[in-house]
């Protein structure tokens, strides 16, 4: 490696380290109860480190967005298209691991802890809302759409605009449940409790977008 790459490899690092660091106390202390000066402590230098390789605390920010965002982005859920949208039974097992992952991603302490980040500050920072999302709830619609699709292809579901019934197939599998989460109202859910309230969104979705 040369002298150039490896100083490249060690500020890469220190920024990297700087992101968690700043990820815990975002999420511990509120936007504006975080300071520099804190994060700095804790990182073990000084402000000037740390402005040496983020210009404010805003843009530190929007990296700990952009570091949980690519660490939680949705999965695949399974099986390719050709696969999920087989027959009936097949889509209704795509949606209902599709359904699980998200719920259980979504209600994560990681995403939960983003979120209540994100509606603080949208208002004053409206970057911080368009940071996630076109950093994670848009390329995870571009990502899931194209199954919706294949299965209006197939007869499986009524045609509509793909997009459209994934976001009302996820909002069926969120619900207030979810809502309740974010506001700390109730404890995120069990692994039982998500394969119900899935089970009982496939249900619904799938009615709703029967073929007439």
């Amino acid at each position: 490696m040369s002298e150039s790459a490896g100083k490249i490899s060690r500020r890469e690092r220190k920024r990297a380290e700087i992101v968690a660091v700043a990820e815990k106390v975002f999420f511990t202390e509120g936007y504006a109860g975080a300071s520099m000066a804190e994060i700095a402590a804790r990182v073990g230098g000084s402000k000037g480190t740390l402005y040496n390789h983020f210009r404010s605390k805003e843009e530190l920010l929007l990296a700990v967005i952009a570091a949980v965002q690519a660490r939680r982005m949705p999965q695949g859920a399974g099986a390719p298209p050709e696969e999920a949208t087989r027959d009936e039974a097949a889509f209704r097992a795509w949606l209902r691991r599709f359904g699980a992952d998200n719920l259980a991603r979504l209600t994560s302490y990681e995403l939960l802890s983003l979120q209540r980040l994100a509606v603080a500050e949208a208002v004053r920072m409206p970057e911080v809302g368009r940071a996630c999302y076109e950093g994670g709830v848009a390329p995870a619609f571009a990502k899931f759409s194209p199954m919706f699709a294949a299965a209006m292809r197939k007869g499986l579901i009524r045609r509509a605009p793909p997009e459209q019934a994934a976001e009302h197939f996820l909002e069926l599998c969120l619900g207030w449940r979810a809502r309740k989460v974010l506001w700390g109202l109730e404890d995120p859910p069990s692994a039982d409790e998500i394969a119900a309230q899935v089970e009982t969104a496939v249900a619904v979705f799938m009615d709703g977008y029967a073929v007439r």
